[in-house]
């Protein structure tokens, strides 16, 4: 058995923080919530674990009544009234009573049968095989944590993409979650990747259903040839692709199809030796690009673009490239 990968696990306090975070973004007055989204932006830019620690934040807000009355046993005696859920972790997040969430937390944590940890440096791309017989291809520069308990199978993908052909358990489902969104399956075969700020939802064979960040409503329903992608906003709508995209970068290509150029471009950096930049320009970022080229061959992106985009290339020092809109003559 594969020892836990600790480098991605949070600690309580990372937790208690992204609770905080948390209430003040539901439960705060506009001004509140905006600036906790601010500061809450840069903090899970700083740790991978600080992703995961929100992730399980809000699990524990979505969580059952189990943590509510483990929460209750903190507050002093007697209640006038008995709080809601969430007034409770709103007093634990808000300070005064933080001291003793970390044991809460421990307490509450499931127990894990089985944990992995998977991490993949520039253009190496990894086979993976898990105890229940669910495979996982594994792009380059991927983060990711495997847990498996006994009524429940999770990926937690943190940053890059991921192939997954899961072995049907129809009472233990399996779910991945990303900072973006969250894909529920019994058994199926789909890719999902975590970039730019995007995470976005193909299937193969199967159904998977699919939620944004907020983890509300029924979520979308995804056939095989179905994808969609979430992000801050929502979910986007239900698209349908080419067979080919989602195994392309398996075979050694990166395919776009409509693919916004600020996720080809974060794509095109898990495999390019030297980094390729692109302008902050929103409207640039959201050009569409579609073709594929060869995974070790970046320049030959770089050379078709300006021909199907109104974009230029520049050089920058040490051998990169930044991508800038076309100044026009």
């Amino acid at each position: 058995m594969h020892r836990p990968d600790t480098t991605l696990q949070p600690t309580p306090g990372m937790i208690e923080r992204a609770l905080t975070y948390l209430t003040r973004i539901t439960g705060g007055d506009a001004a509140t919530a905006d600036k906790a989204r601010r500061h809450l932006a840069a903090w899970l830019a700083q740790d991978a674990r600080h992703e995961a620690a929100w992730m399980r934040a809000e699990r524990l807000w979505a969580a059952d009544g189990a943590v509510t009355e483990a929460l209750q046993s903190y507050l002093p005696k007697p209640q006038a009234a008995a709080p809601s859920r969430r007034a409770l972790l709103r007093a634990f997040a808000g300070g005064g009573l933080a001291l003793g969430l970390g044991s809460l937390l421990r307490w509450q944590e499931p127990q894990a049968l089985y944990r992995l940890g998977i991490q993949t440096a520039r253009r190496e791309v990894r086979s993976l095989g898990l105890p229940d017989g669910t495979v996982l291809e594994v792009d380059a520069r991927t983060r990711a944590s495997v847990a498996y308990y006994r009524d429940a199978r999770e990926l937690t993908l943190t940053q890059g993409q991921v192939y997954l052909d899961v072995r049907s358990e129809p009472g233990r489902p399996f779910v991945a979650r990303t900072p973006w969104g969250t894909v529920k399956v019994v058994g199926t075969a789909f890719s999902v990747s975590a970039r730019a700020g995007v995470m976005r939802v193909q299937v193969e064979r199967g159904l998977v259903r699919v939620w944004g960040r907020d983890g509300s409503g029924e979520g979308v329903l995804l056939q095989p040839g179905q994808m969609v992608r979430t992000a801050a906003a929502g979910l986007d709508r239900v698209r349908e692709v080419s067979g080919g995209t989602h195994e392309a970068w398996r075979q050694g290509w990166l395919a776009f199809d409509a693919t916004p150029l600020a996720e080809a471009v974060a794509q095109w950096n898990a495999w390019s030796e030297r980094p390729i930049e692109l302008s902050a320009d929103p409207a640039l970022q959201a050009m569409r690009v579609t073709g594929s080229f060869p995974a070790r061959e970046p320049a030959r992106f770089l050379a078709a673009l300006p021909g199907v985009l109104p974009v230029a290339i520049e050089s920058v020092a040490g051998g990169g490239a930044r991508i800038v809109r076309a100044v026009r003559k």
